[in-house]
């Protein structure tokens, strides 16, 4: 297989829906649920990638519930041979890790800790 450098060259959050009860406490297990949709371009040449991203971070009781969706605009080096095996393997990962970072950061306005979920993953 081909290795193709990946960088992110734009991010945007379009949807962020946080939910934090005040009757969270402070030990809980969190599932995370990732769906992720993929654009090419229409130039054939152009080697850029639109990547969709939908995150949703909830704990069992529901007092923590978290929806993020973002568009990550990635530039690949290189075309490659099966966008799928490229989406899987690099894209959604480090499209997971810079919206769990940016997470964090949204959180911190709010007000609450850095849950660090990119580091944990």
């Amino acid at each position: 297989m081909q290795e193709i450098n990946v960088k992110i060259v734009d991010q945007k959050i379009v949807t962020s829906n946080i939910f934090i009860s005040h009757n969270l406490s402070k030990m809980f297990e969190l599932s995370m649920e990732c769906r992720a949709k993929m654009k090419t371009a229409k130039d054939k040449e152009d080697k850029s990638v639109l990547l969709n991203i939908e995150l949703i971070i909830s704990s069992k009781d529901e007092e923590l519930k978290i929806e993020l969706v973002s568009d990550i605009v990635f530039m690949l080096d290189q075309l490659p041979d099966d966008y799928d095996v490229i989406a899987e393997q690099k894209l959604v990962p480090i499209a997971k890790e810079s919206l769990l970072n940016s997470l964090d950061d949204i959180l911190v306005i709010m007000g609450y800790s850095r849950m660090e979920l990119a580091k944990k993953m």
